[in-house]
């Protein structure tokens, strides 16, 4: 399912536009996917228990962010992305107060 071709740079001022459904959404990728290698939509709406049935709308947020993949292999459904896993570990920290803020790479190596 993941290819290097996928990888992105983690832009860190998506954050800033992810709202509390997306994050519900994204949450709801990462249950379900502890069963299941794609997560059907129809899992990940019910998981995410947005009301008026707004997941369609935060899912293709999400895979413009290329947070997610969409998959129509087997089954109708989403996985998580190594970006996505990225987004929801930031997500954690943050909310942990660990990281206070994102900046600029100073130099690259050990130090």
């Amino acid at each position: 399912f993941f290819s290097l071709a996928d990888a992105m740079k983690l832009d860190a001022t998506l954050l800033r536009f992810m709202e509390d459904d997306d994050w519900q959404v994204l949450m709801a990728i990462e249950q379900g996917m502890k069963n299941h290698d794609v997560v059907p939509t129809a899992l990940v709406d019910r998981i995410a228990g947005l009301r008026y049935g707004g997941t369609k709308k935060r899912l293709s947020k999400l895979l413009r962010y290329k947070l997610v993949r969409h998959s129509n292999v087997m089954v109708d459904g989403y996985h998580l992305c190594y970006l996505g896993y990225d987004f929801l570990a930031l997500r954690t920290f943050v909310q942990r107060k660990k990281i206070v803020g994102v900046g600029n790479q100073v130099g690259v190596g050990k130090e």
